[in-house]
This record gives C-alpha cells, sequence and structure tokens, in this order.
C-alpha cells in the first residue's frame, strides 16, 4: 500500500457543523445541509472522505442537530456524531471534537473541516503526501488572495520578506485595528469630549452589520456609553499607545501591512498530528473582534512556539474548496460544481437538459414557416384563445417577435413562445392584497416572448421598439445581493435593493428580474438559469391594463420551464404578485392571477390569502367593454409609487387600530376583509360603529405613540415600503376596502344573471370611492368642475345607522356597506372627466376606472350597439379638445398566459 493510502486510512477526520449558519436565513434547515445540486453538502464531504478510504468520520453538531443527524444518518449511518453544548467557535467545535476522539482510542492524524465546503478529493490526496513527504506536524490548505469572492472574508496567511510564516489573520480583526486606528484620531485635544456617535460612524463604513460592530468594538462602546462619554485624553489610554496595530509572529503590523504581506487566504482544511493537536487546542483564547474561539489561531500559536514544522498547500485552482456562509453563495458555488460537472463528463450541459415537449421548443426558423404557412392547427390554437375576432393582428405580433429573435439569435437556435395578455378588472379594486375578491378578465392585448435557454444565470433582453425599450442584460447573482432566505419583504426593503431599483428606476427589465428573484428565493437551493429573449407587445404602456404585469408572468413561465420549477399555477400567480414588490410597488396578485388564469369568455372570480379561484362565469353575450386611455400614464415604477404604498399601508395601520381597540375581534380580523356582519356576527351598523375607532387621519409621530408594541416591528417595515406623507387618510380609505369587499362579492351574481343596471351602478359607486371630482355640463355646453369628497365623519357614519332601521326601502338600500363609496382616491381629474361624459350616454351600463389609478384609462361596460357612438363622444369631447391621440380598445375575455404549443 502507498504511504498516502496508509495515512488516508488511518486518519480522524472531525467535520464541524455546530455553528448556526445565521446568513443562510433559515430556521429549520441547517447550513450544512443545503443542497448542492441536489445533494446535501455534507453528505457530499463524507462520500468524499469515504471514496479516500477514511474510515473514522466525526461530525460534530450543535444548533439544529437533528436536522443534521436525519440528513447524515439517512445516507451513512456509521458516522459518529458528537455534541457541541456550546457555540462558542470553530476552535471550541475542535476542542469538543478532539477531546471525543481522544477517548475512542482512535490513533493517527486528524483532518478538521467544516460542513459547509466542498473539496474535490484531490486536495486531501495532494495534502496527505505534504504531510507525509514534508514531515510536516501540521498542512493546512490556502488559496490565492488574488482570487476574489468565495473567499474574499477569509483570513490572512501572512508573512514576512523571507517568505516566513508570521501567522493568520481574520478579516474581522483586521477592520476592527482599521477602526480604532481611525478612531485615535478622533481624540484631538485631551480635555475635549469625543462622541461616540462619530466613531460609530467610522466603524460602519468598514463594518455596517450593527451587531458585529458591537463585537469587534467590545467592551470600548459599552465604556463609552455606560460613562456618558469619553475624553481624547481617556479615549487613548483606552486605545493604548499604538492604536490599530496587529501583534503577529511577535512584529507589529499596522492593517495595510497585514493585507501587504498576505498573499494567500486560509481555507479551513487542518491536517496534523495529535501532537500538535493535544498541544494547541487547549491554548485557544476568545481575545478577537468575533469574541469567538478561533481554530484559525493554532497557526499562530505554533508559530509564536516556533518548534513546529508548518507547510501551506497552496490551491492551484481555488474552486477545488469553495465554501459558502450565504444562499447567494451556496448557489454561485452549485453553478460552479455544475459547470466543472458538465466539463468533466459527468453531466450534460445545461441547455441540454431543458426537457420540453417537441411541440413548443423548436428551432425559432421553424417557428416562422409555421406562423407563415398558417396550418389549421395553429390557427384553432388561436382560436381557443381569442375567439374568432382579431386573431390575424395577434399572429402578426408572433411573427414580428420571431422575426425579431431570428435577426438577433439566429434561426436554428431552439426557442418557446410565451404570450401573456393584459387584463381588467371588473369589480374588486385595491383589495387583492388584502385578501379581497375580484373579478378578472384577459384581454386580447399582449406581451410575447420568443426565449431560448441559457446555461447561466444572465438574461439578455431585446425589444422591438429599442427606442422605449432598449436592449439589457442583466445576472441573477447582481440582484440577489445577501438575500434574506425567510422574509421577502425585508429582502425588497433592503438597501441593497432599493439602490439596485434607484439606479433603474423606470426600467423594463426590472420587471423581469423582479420574476426571476422571487423564483430564486424560492427554490433557494437550486441555480436558476437564465435566456435570451426577443419581446413584443402591444399592451398600452401605463395605461393601467397590466402591461408590466404581463412581463411579470411571461418571465416567470418561461424561467419555470426552462429550469424544470415544481410551480402550480395558483402558486405561480402568488410569486408574481410577490415578485412584482421587488419594483417598489405592493399590491397583491390580482393583475397576475387575471393574466395567468384567465379563460376565453368567460371572467374569473378570485380570491386572496389564500389564492383560491372561486368561481368563473360567462362574460354577458350583450356586452362589450371599452378601454379607453386617458392620455395621462399610471407608472407603477415612477413617482406614483409612494401614493400607491402610501394606500396600502393606510389599510394596514386601519387594521391594526382596530385590532388594538376592539379586542373582541382581534382574532378574526385577519386581513381587512374580514370586517363584515358575516366574519364577525354582527350587524352592519356595528360595522359602522367600529370604524369610529379609525380617526380620519394620522400622522406618523401618532401612529408610533397610539399603536400598541406588538404592532411595531410591523408598522416600521411598512413604512419602510414608501416616503410617508404628512398624515395618513385612514377611516376614508379603509371604508373603501371594506365595501369595495362587498361590491366585489355580489358582481359574479349581478352579471351571470344578467342584472346589468344594478352591476353598472356599482360600478359607479366604486369609481366615485377612487374619484377626486365632478364633472357637469352647464347649460351653453360647457363643463363645470368641482372637487369631490366623500364624508366619513362620525355624524356621516351615525346617520347610515340611522338610515338602516328608518324602514325607508330608499334609505336602508342606501345605507347599505356595498353602496358606501370610501375614500381611496386614487383617480385624476381626466379620468373622473371620462366618466362622467360617457356615463349618461346611450347603451352604457357602467363605467370605471380601469386599472390601479394615479392615470391610465377607463373601462366602459357597453351594449354592442352603442360601441361606435362612445367611441365618437370620447374622440369629439375628450380627446379632440384636449389634443390626445385617440387610444380605444374594444375587447372581449380571451384566454390567460402560456406557451404556444404545436
Amino acid at each position: 500500500m502507498e504511504p498516502i493510502d496508509q495515512v488516508l486510512q488511518e486518519i480522524s477526520v472531525a467535520i464541524l457543523c455546530g455553528g448556526h449558519g445565521s446568513r443562510m436565513r433559515s430556521n429549520d434547515q441547517h447550513k450544512v445541509c443545503f443542497p448542492i445540486d441536489g445533494v446535501p453538502a455534507i453528505n457530499r464531504t463524507i462520500k468524499m472522505f469515504r471514496g479516500l478510504g477514511a474510515k473514522k468520520i466525526f461530525v460534530v453538531v450543535g444548533a439544529l442537530a437533528s436536522n443534521v443527524i436525519s440528513t447524515v444518518g439517512k445516507e451513512f449511518p456509521e458516522v459518529v456524531f458528537i455534541y457541541q453544548h456550546e457555540q462558542l467557535g470553530t476552535g471550541h467545535a475542535a476542542q469538543v471534537a478532539a477531546a471525543a476522539i481522544a477517548r475512542l482510542d482512535c490513533a493517527g492524524p486528524l483532518l478538521i473541516t467544516m460542513g459547509d465546503k466542498l473539496i474535490e478529493p484531490q486536495v486531501i490526496r495532494e495534502m496527505a503526501e505534504q504531510f507525509v513527504r514534508a514531515r510536516a506536524d501540521m498542512v493546512f490548505v490556502t488559496s490565492p488572495k488574488k482570487h476574489k469572492g468565495l473567499l474574499s472574508s477569509a483570513g490572512r496567511i501572512v508573512k514576512d520578506r523571507s517568505g516566513a510564516i508570521l501567522g493568520n489573520m481574520e478579516l474581522r480583526d483586521i477592520q476592527r485595528a482599521q477602526i480604532l486606528e481611525s478612531i485615535a484620531k478622533l481624540a484631538g485635544k485631551p480635555d475635549r469630549e469625543v462622541p461616540i456617535e462619530k466613531a460609530i460612524e467610522i466603524g460602519r463604513r468598514i463594518i455596517p452589520d450593527e451587531k458585529k460592530l458591537n463585537n469587534a468594538l467590545w467592551p470600548l462602546l459599552e465604556e463609552w456609553r455606560s460613562n456618558g462619554g469619553m475624553t481624547g485624553k481617556k479615549l487613548l489610554e483606552k486605545l493604548g499607545p499604538k492604536p490599530g496595530m496587529i501583534d503577529l509572529g511577535g512584529r507589529k503590523l499596522t492593517p495595510d501591512q497585514v493585507e501587504k504581506q498576505s498573499a494567500t487566504v486560509n481555507s479551513s482544511v487542518y491536517l496534523a498530528s495529535r501532537k500538535f493537536w493535544d498541544t494547541f487546542l487547549p491554548r485557544l483564547q476568545n481575545k478577537n473582534a468575533q469574541r469567538e474561539f478561533y481554530l484559525t489561531d493554532v497557526i499562530n500559536l505554533a508559530v509564536a512556539d516556533g518548534k513546529w514544522k508548518l507547510a501551506q498547500h497552496v490551491l492551484e485552482d481555488m474552486t477545488s474548496v469553495m465554501a459558502y456562509n450565504s444562499p447567494d453563495e451556496l448557489l454561485r458555488i452549485e453553478d460552479i460544481y455544475r459547470r466543472k460537472s458538465i466539463k468533466s463528463g459527468v453531466v450534460e450541459a445545461a441547455a441540454s437538459e431543458v426537457r420540453l415537449p417537441a411541440g413548443m421548443y423548436r428551432p425559432a426558423a421553424k417557428w416562422l414557416e409555421m406562423f407563415e404557412e398558417w396550418p389549421a392547427a395553429l390557427e384553432r390554437q388561436f382560436v381557443d384563445i381569442y375567439g374568432t375576432e382579431g386573431i390575424q393582428s395577434r399572429r402578426k405580433l408572433f411573427v414580428q417577435a420571431l422575426k425579431l429573435f431570428i435577426s438577433r439569435m439566429g434561426g436554428d437556435r431552439k426557442c418557446i413562445i410565451v404570450r401573456a395578455p393584459g387584463r381588467i378588472n371588473l369589480m374588486g379594486r385595491h383589495i387583492d392584497h388584502r385578501g379581497g375578491g375580484i373579478n378578472v378578465m384577459a384581454i386580447d392585448r399582449d406581451v410575447v416572448f420568443v426565449a431560448a435557454p441559457r446555461e447561466d444565470d444572465v438574461v439578455r433582453l431585446m425589444n422591438a421598439d429599442r427606442k422605449q425599450f432598449p436592449d439589457r442584460e442583466f445576472t441573477l447573482r447582481e440582484a440577489l445581493g445577501d438575500i434574506n432566505w425567510n422574509d421577502w419583504l425585508t429582502y425588497v426593503n433592503s438597501d441593497h435593493v432599493r439602490n439596485l431599483i434607484s439606479n433603474s428606476r423606470g426600467d423594463w427589465s426590472n420587471y423581469v428580474r423582479a420574476s426571476l428573484v422571487r423564483l430564486q428565493q424560492k427554490f433557494r437551493t437550486v441555480r436558476i438559469h437564465g435566456f435570451d429573449a426577443a419581446v413584443v407587445g402591444d399592451i398600452p404602456r401605463a395605461a393601467g391594463l397590466s402591461s408590466s404585469s404581463a412581463l411579470v408572468v411571461a418571465s416567470a413561465e418561461i424561467a419555470v420551464m426552462f429550469n424544470g420549477l415544481n410551480v402550480t399555477p395558483m402558486e405561480l400567480v402568488d410569486l408574481c404578485g410577490e415578485g412584482e414588490w421587488f419594483v417598489g410597488s405592493r399590491g397583491g396578485a390580482g393583475d397576475h392571477s387575471a393574466i395567468r388564469m384567465s379563460r376565453r369568455g368567460q371572467v374569473s372570480h378570485v380570491k386572496f390569502l389564500p389564492f383560491r379561484l372561486t368561481e368563473t362565469y360567462d362574460f354577458p353575450a350583450d356586452c362589450k367593454v371599452i378601454i379607453a386611455y386617458s392620455g395621462y400614464d399610471a407608472r407603477k415604477s415612477g413617482g406614483a409609487r409612494d401614493r400607491f404604498n402610501q394606500k396600502v399601508a393606510s389599510y394596514e395601520f386601519g387594521l391594526m387600530l382596530l385590532k388594538d381597540r376592539m379586542p373582541q375581534y382581534d382574532r378574526m380580523l385577519e386581513q381587512l376583509r374580514d370586517l363584515n356582519p358575516q366574519r364577525l356576527g354582527c350587524t352592519v351598523s356595528q360595522i359602522y360603529r367600529a370604524m369610529l375607532n379609525i380617526p380620519d387621519s394620522m400622522s406618523v409621530a401618532e401612529l408610533r405613540e397610539t399603536l400598541s408594541d406588538r404592532h411595531r416591528q410591523r408598522l416600521e417595515v411598512v413604512l419602510g415600503s414608501h416616503q410617508p406623507p404628512e398624515r395618513y387618510d385612514l377611516r376614508g380609505v379603509v371604508m373603501f376596502g371594506v365595501s369595495e369587499c362587498a361590491r366585489s362579492v355580489l358582481a359574479p351574481g349581478l352579471l351571470s344573471s344578467g342584472k346589468l343596471e344594478r352591476f353598472g351602478e356599482l360600478m359607479a359607486i366604486s369609481h366615485d370611492g377612487d374619484r377626486v371630482s365632478r364633472h357637469r355640463r352647464i347649460a351653453d355646453g360647457r363643463w363645470r368642475s368641482t372637487k369631490y369628497g366623500y364624508d366619513c365623519g362620525e355624524d356621516s357614519m351615525l346617520r347610515r345607522c340611522d338610515d338602516l332601521v328608518s324602514e325607508d326601502p330608499d334609505r336602508v338600500l342606501g345605507a347599505q356597506l356595498y353602496m358606501q363609496p370610501g375614500a381611496y382616491g386614487c383617480s385624476i381629474p381626466q379620468i373622473d372627466r371620462m366618466i362622467d361624459l360617457v356615463t349618461d350616454a346611450p347603451g352604457v351600463i357602467g363605467a370605471q376606472l380601469g386599472g390601479a389609478g394615479l392615470g391610465g384609462c377607463i373601462m366602459i361596460l357597453a351594449h354592442p350597439s352603442a360601441v361606435a357612438n362612445v367611441c365618437d363622444l370620447l374622440r369629439r369631447e375628450y380627446y379632440g379638445p384636449g389634443k390626445i391621440e385617440p387610444l380605444l380598445h374594444v375587447c372581449s375575455p380571451v384566454a390567460g398566459a402560456g406557451a404556444i404549443t404545436m
């Protein structure tokens, strides 16, 4: 047997898995149990050591021990587990391991490493060979520091000019020395007070994390705070004669010198004799920036002792030992692993792994040939999607997308074609994110993607309208940052995302980023691959028809298909709704449900939180919907975003107040939709009286002072989603939401039973909830405008209570919950004027705001015979006088998003 093989069979292997791994952001899965290409990282490591002949393998567990034990035990029942009661650092874990292994009489060298690594077996063989041939007491693995990324935060191996090792210095201790060096310059005059805020500001520039900064500067900050300040003289006394100097190998070095004299970083794989470990593990101390026992300190102790032979095994390929601390680093490792496996022939290339039906995935030139020949089967598919009207205009849009793709990507490249339509919501505005219901239909305006898979995480987008929608390219890696794995809202509120969006505000590619990042966060152990796509569309932008949400849904569909993700349509809708929070809005998934789930000729009644498609019903045969654009954009990603989010915040704050002030309903009020007589078992009058617990408006200061402590954290999260106004409109907004939920429930029955006049009345009331002005024609034909407002005052609420018991049918009807407009106020005067212009036109059933508001379009429900006259009326009295290009679209319900299959 070769000496190397003998050493490998004799060694004991201790794999340290006791730490919390908090940056992985998982409460139930240990860091080492996250899979790399489908196999838990810890099991890959154990399998590697087994393959080299190692028989004595020990795993140190602590935090989430049961998860590690069950993950390892299923595949390797012979592995011995050692329990680390307290997680005091890698040095402490090694002490616990060495002591336990010694009691088991395991002779031979001991190899210690971490479970959050992917190590190639050749590295261990080369280490063992170096250990034997150099007769070293310890061999440890290092990687060149010039390779940045996966090991950028690892400990520095510092050498003197002769090449002799001075020791290992952790990055956090270097940063601490840099901070202390800068703080010393604040001392100034001996008797002058030094502001602690200045010291903290300096520290944050180097260590942004508050907890880590406090650890790094402990006990200095603690004493500074307890004394209520510190003079320059006292500060210098505390810092010592040479603040910021690092003692290493008997030499004093500045932080800059440490960095200059360290060409390699520690990869934390150690092979040493038992005598070495027995000598130095007991000497470890926790006098460092993180106040932990560092295993890396054994190097410093051995150098200081001067009697031990240490050898570095410097990696030529840094990817032969890779470690991860966060989800994005894990995904990078998986990506590198897959690429290396592809090169070695272990697996097929990612692009070849795309498994799609042949009828969905073919060369672009073949697709174009089919669309130009227009076979009967393709025509039937389009009739199934759109009906018989207007399918040739839809066909031209697809041909345009294919020609764009071929001109940029070539005709031989295989691709899929995915469409996503625009949408309108006939009833149920601004309530999907509060658990309310909506009544939606997709319309025959689309965004079309022709997309081909990639082997990396790059997404390349090209648009037929390059002036408005320039070519874009991005990587998922740059968007991810350090994702909070357990809380999507915290991630989208993070400075990382805010900076990313602020640097590309209004950019169309952000909506594609949104869906892919949300999917990556959902499927955290899979590296989502990107795609190249040609995109065309004819959904009017910023018209309130959800052109941006169509981009989100289409790109999500593509990512799911190309990456083989197991996502149901309902899950996809929720993920798309949350994904769009990435651009800054805080809406629900109503638009996305309409775009994805709609059926031709039907309206869908959808409820949320949880998502449920409760029923579909036929759109009235004797009706048409006219979409009329106001000429004023409604851009979620522009300045209107704060206004949208302020309204959402008003809902949240109103519900918090009710839960505090009406504790008897606390558990029943999960969402705003629950504020109704059926859920609470009360009368409509009691709902109005409950509304009086919500003030008309409140400032941020008043909210902070008034809300109970249990709402504090949520309050700050909500405030972080927008620029707060001077005062939040509360009661009017909540009243709108409660009454709109009631109107949404009534809508299916009215439309399916043909009670169109009654439905038209509800459309008018719903729009009044958004209305900001009233427009009436006066005698000489001119229009008079007045400001509009809904009275939500106490007297008005109590008057409605009186009306309900008045026995006057008109008063009782007018006091019903669904008859109250509330005051959401997201219309604009131009939209209100269009509504008032068409409402009394012959053949019009009803009209209201067509989207989320603050611009966009209106939707008009009318009999087919009235369509031409209504369009003429708008051209003559709105578009003409306003010098606005008419944009009118008459539509019927079409099928939801999906891929073309032939």
